[in-house]
């Protein structure tokens, strides 16, 4: 069951709010009455967070844990439209304009969201030019982000779809695992199929050909990046990606 968080004080969101792509930039002033219009909600391993048509009631941001915002096909096939990681935004439907989610998210392990109702964020939008601005410079980033979505989903080869996959949720997850360790990125077959646009035997046999070869190392839950400079020729763009274990270096 959902509960209450007794953590996450005002302190505590600012200090997330500012690492907030969409925030970062804010006043101070701005920031704290933001910040103060939040509330921590727990949501435990399996848990929906919303469920799709449900009419778009509050902002999300992830705190802690991981999220998976999902939709079905209409042969009952789950495609996944975006992990999210700690620190990120997601199920804004209301806030963008939608008056219900047009997906659902789920928990994929216990976590904690603050949530900000649609209507005092509409609020806050009315009284801050500069937040306003900032929402529109997120929207702008968001295009972008699923138009490069879907140039990957139109790809020719699986393989270069499951090597950017990897590659885009390693530069979310990988910053705190270390140079002899490997990037790791935590997610199972099944989620990674789905987020690349196939099936789990395809991901599989890819995933083993890859492990094989000493480019990854496969567990039950995680993927460990062990030749991040051959999956990005895999991904074919050398841009995409900025190695996050440089700064261990």
């Amino acid at each position: 069951m959902t509960e209450s968080s007794p953590r996450w004080d005002e302190a505590e969101r600012v200090a997330l709010l500012v690492s907030v792509r969409m925030f970062a930039a804010l006043p101070a002033t701005v920031l704290g009455q933001v910040a103060r219009r939040f509330f921590p909600r727990r949501f435990r391993h399996g848990e929906f967070v919303f469920l799709e048509g449900r009419p778009a009631t509050a902002l999300n941001l992830l705190a802690s844990g991981r999220i998976k915002v999902i939709r079905e096909t209409e042969e009952g096939r789950e495609v996944i439209l975006r992990q999210i990681g700690p620190g990120e935004i997601f199920g804004g439907a209301g806030i963008w304009g939608e008056s219900v989610y047009p997906a659902s998210a789920v928990a994929q392990e216990d976590a904690v969201v603050l949530q900000l109702p649609s209507l005092e964020f509409q609020a806050l939008l009315a009284g801050h030019a500069e937040l306003s601005l900032a929402v529109i410079q997120e929207l702008g980033l968001r295009l972008r982000e699923a138009e490069a979505r879907i140039r990957d989903l139109q790809a020719e080869h699986v393989e270069r779809r499951l090597a950017r996959a990897l590659v885009r949720l390693a530069a979310k997850q990988g910053h705190s695992a270390t140079v002899t360790d490997g990037l790791v990125v935590l997610l199972t077959r099944q989620d990674l199929a789905a987020v690349a646009g196939t099936t789990l035997s395809t991901a599989s046999r890819t995933l083993s050909a890859w492990d094989q070869q000493g480019i990854i190392t496969t567990g039950r839950e995680r993927v460990t990046i062990r030749r991040p400079a051959v999956l990005l020729a895999l991904a074919d763009d050398e841009g995409y990606w900025e190695d996050p274990r440089r700064e261990a270096r």
